[in-house]
């Protein structure tokens, strides 16, 4: 109990529905442990509802995401902690999200390394509305193959069906499971172990990360068999694939995968990515506002993020940072003079902002 709260602490984290912060829980932590892990053990425990946020996905569309009442997090990490090391076995090798040592830099660099083994087509997938649209029967079906325990399958049903608040007003759930949630992303790994499975049985080379996902072959012919097989399974799992976002292409003309746009010629930034980064920086760089130790900082926590992802070794950022970092500077010469003139550069130098602190995209550029 402890150790689920150190993690959900680290993660840290906003408030659910009955506003009772990290720091809140805190205060009063041992009783809280006790009250939860009796509560747990007697089969008391009833969730709360997630607070229903909204954040940003496009500049039209917003992503829901639900944000469960801290003590729910604890217990969902209690869950989570129990179920990895029985599930983690099992999972197939070419997954690699939300996974412990796996990252999205090594599912890049296991497709890379199929591209390089002649494996030129790919069938980018994109399953629509996915964690929105897990059947709860179908998440408890495929966790009970492995665990047999009762409570916590009751658990689990009472997690998925806890409901939503959204501006005051509950919102039951009979599908789906919250993005936001601790147990989300474990439970749709074991949910699409399944798919792994069934894609590794027919001889196929795929790359998955959550719901993300490419399958690689060696010429078209296969990319649409293969298209037609996942179709067959997300039937099976009463899914579906995006119409629109799922595409057979190949590595020569490039896809966009975890971020990047990758082809034979380069991996760069995808311009959503390149759209979400500079729209971060629009928003702490407006003119109105005053230019101050405190932009820099904001600036630079932007900056290192973007930066350490985009900045690997396989990457060909380079010259895209070498722009992004001249526009940023412009940014804030037009944010200190209240103008945009070229006759700025002279008045604050690139030496000017090293020594204000300001980081560099370019210096977390691995070669």
């Amino acid at each position: 109990m402890r150790a689920a709260f150190k993690a959900v602490k680290s993660n840290r984290g906003a408030a659910g529905i009955d506003k009772v912060s990290i720091k809140m829980f805190e205060a009063n932590l041992d009783d809280n442990l006790m009250a939860l892990m009796r509560d747990l053990k007697q089969r008391r425990f009833t969730p709360k509802p997630v607070r229903r946020v909204y954040i940003p996905k496009s500049k039209t569309e917003l992503r829901p995401l639900g944000i469960p009442a801290v003590r729910d997090r604890v217990a969902q990490e209690v869950l989570r902690s129990l179920l990895s090391p029985i599930f983690e076995p099992i999972f197939h090798e070419s997954s690699y999200g939300f996974r412990p040592k796996r990252c999205c830099h090594q599912a890049i660099e296991s497709a890379l390394a199929l591209h390089g083994n002649g494996y030129q087509h790919v069938l980018d997938a994109d399953i629509k509305g996915f964690f929105d649209n897990i059947p709860h029967r179908l998440i408890v079906d495929t966790v009970a193959e492995e665990i047999a325990d009762g409570n916590i399958l009751c658990l689990i049903e009472k997690f998925l069906a806890a409901g939503v608040m959204d501006n005051g007003v509950f919102k039951p759930t009979n599908i789906g499971t919250p993005q936001g949630g601790v147990l989300s992303p474990l439970l749709a790994n074991i949910v699409l172990n399944k798919l792994d499975k069934q894609l590794d049985q027919a001889g196929f080379r795929f790359v998955r990360y959550a719901d993300d996902f490419i399958v690689l072959t060696k010429n078209r012919r296969q990319a649409e068999e293969a298209l037609a097989f996942v179709k067959r399974i997300m039937q099976t799992l009463s899914m579906q694939l995006s119409k629109e976002k799922t595409q057979i292409t190949t590595y020569r003309k490039g896809y966009s995968f975890l971020g990047f746009v990758i082809s034979s010629r380069s991996r760069n930034m995808r311009p959503k990515s390149i759209e979400k980064f500079t729209d971060k920086i629009k928003e702490i760089t407006r003119r109105k506002h005053n230019f101050d130790a405190e932009v820099i900082e904001k600036l630079n926590r932007v900056i290192r993020g973007t930066a350490r992802y985009f900045g690997t070794k396989f990457s060909t950022c380079r010259s895209r940072f070498i722009n992004l970092d001249a526009w940023i500077r412009r940014r804030l010469r037009c944010m200190k003079f209240k103008r945009k003139s070229h006759r700025d550069n002279y008045r604050m130098t690139v030496a000017t902002f090293n020594k204000l602190g300001l980081e560099k995209m370019v210096n977390y550029y691995q070669y």
